[in-house]
């Protein structure tokens, strides 16, 4: 990357905000990979209005990390994800959010999680006893529609212990009505206010409302029914550091509906990619099937399994390179900064780009290239660390991240033990607020134990 001391990161060569948002609404993966080529740190300015595109490794660094205070989350973004999400963890600054933080952090402790896998192993079995019917049958599915149903049964299984399990269908319904809508407003600089009865404002006002039933429901009856005792779970954690204050009722109900939503949709988001990039490149699925007959066998596997299922591991690792939780990282600089020899200014929006610096050559041989063994221990050890983030990094790193890999650790391998995912299509990413694969993702089944079918030509 040029360095210029002080000086100014190379720009777009226009500055209408009109056609900055036309680009980013078009195709932003596109938008903001042509952007990137200017250099690891590049900007847009208009009279009203900057932003910045960091995607060198060192330069993210500093934003997530090193002067971490400087960057707040954006000031747009965060208030259409506030319609959501209220005043959670994920969206909270300053004393607010550490104390949030502090609250449920536990509930993600590497002993915490160990006595998770039990559980997170049952909502498996039940989501693989829904694929031996599509198997016997060889029945086509919707495979990010089983994702995204896995994923919530987890989080009702260990977070909640099973608190939303006869809410189940109602719930995942809402979260996909409140995921539509938070697709629509971040992809659109002018958004139709929530006061005018449009049909999509119509759907969020009864999405919310439901959201509402449900997450208060559960919160009354679990206080309702306490006897002193705590179940270990999430909502239990929380119940008791808030202590039953009232006035904390509203914050309880945001964090446990953001963890709800993002505990859901990027580990529903991430196992789609996963299975879809196995299909695609046999050699891989070949020898993470390998791995998991010599690990496990036919038995089911414990919390020490995780660390003996390595290439299970990269091939997460390689899906989330390829397909990180969230395209980007936005936020906005308080104060004047100096990033890698660039001025950053002072109420600019920054962003950096996952997507971008995973597939940037750079940093990356052969970047669009399925290949899990990059994350061999060998081929890791040189690597920026702010060359793979997919959770985020710096203080304000993904809270659940060691949880998404787990379950996803869990359901490759699972899987692995009884099928084989065909998918016989082309699959493009449906970006904004997650890397969804656009239209879901139409598959097929396959006994483990039959030899493997031939790759198509």
């Amino acid at each position: 990357m040029d360095k210029v001391s002080g000086g100014l990161a190379p720009a777009l060569p226009f500055s209408s905000i009109f056609r900055f948002q036309k680009a980013a609404r078009d195709d932003i993966l596109g938008f903001i990979t042509s952007w990137a080529e200017l250099g690891g740190i590049a900007r847009f300015e208009s009279r009203l209005f900057a932003a910045y595109l960091v995607t060198a490794p060192e330069a993210v660094q500093h934003i997530l990390q090193d002067n971490n205070k400087n960057y707040r989350k954006e000031v747009r973004s965060a208030a259409v994800l506030r319609i959501v999400m209220g005043d959670a963890l994920f969206l909270s600054e300053g004393d607010k959010w550490r104390t949030q933080r502090k609250v449920v952090q536990p509930a993600f402790h590497r002993q915490q999680l160990a006595g998770m896998t039990a559980s997170m192993a049952d909502a498996l079995d039940s989501m693989l006893e829904r694929w031996e019917m599509f198997a016997t049958r060889g029945d086509a599915f919707d495979l990010s529609a089983e994702t995204s149903r896995l994923a919530l049964d987890v989080v009702g299984h260990t977070l909640l212990v099973d608190d939303l399990r006869a809410e189940a269908e109602t719930l995942g319904q809402v979260l996909v009505d409140l995921f539509n809508y938070l697709n629509y407003a971040l992809n659109h600089f002018l958004v139709v206010p929530r006061f005018i009865p449009t049909a999509r404002n119509r759907a969020l006002s009864r999405a919310l409302r439901e959201l509402d039933r449900l997450l208060y429901g559960v919160i009354d009856r679990r206080q309702a029914e306490s006897s002193g005792d705590n179940t270990g779970d999430l909502l239990a954690m929380l119940l008791e550091a808030y202590g039953g204050d009232t006035a904390k009722r509203v914050e309880l109900r945001d964090n446990l509906g953001t963890l709800l939503g993002a505990g859901t949709e990027t580990t529903a988001v991430a196992l789609s990619w996963a299975w879809y990039l196995l299909a695609k490149n046999p050699e891989a699925e070949r020898a993470l099937h390998r791995e998991v007959d010599s690990v496990l066998g036919a038995r089911r596997p414990t919390f020490d399994d995780l660390a003996r299922l390595a290439y299970t591991r990269m091939v997460i690792n390689e899906t989330l390179r390829l397909y990180p939780p969230a395209p980007a990282i936005s936020r906005t600089a308080i104060g004047d900064d100096e990033v890698c020899g660039f001025k950053i200014r002072s109420g600019s929006t920054v962003l950096t780009s996952q997507w971008v610096t995973h597939r940037n050559p750079l940093y990356w041989e052969e970047p669009e290239k399925f290949d899990p063994q990059r994350f061999a221990p060998e081929r890791s050890r040189d690597r920026h660390d702010y060359a793979y983030y997919p959770f985020g990094g710096g203080p304000r790193m993904c809270i659940g991240d060691r949880f998404s890999l787990m379950e996803q650790t869990l359901a490759l391998a699972m899987t692995a033990q009884r099928f084989r995912v065909r998918i016989d299509h082309e699959v493009v990413p449906d970006p904004v607020f997650t890397l969804r694969p656009a239209g879901g993702i139409r598959a097929r089944l396959e006994r483990a134990s039959a030899p493997p079918a031939l790759p198509r030509i």
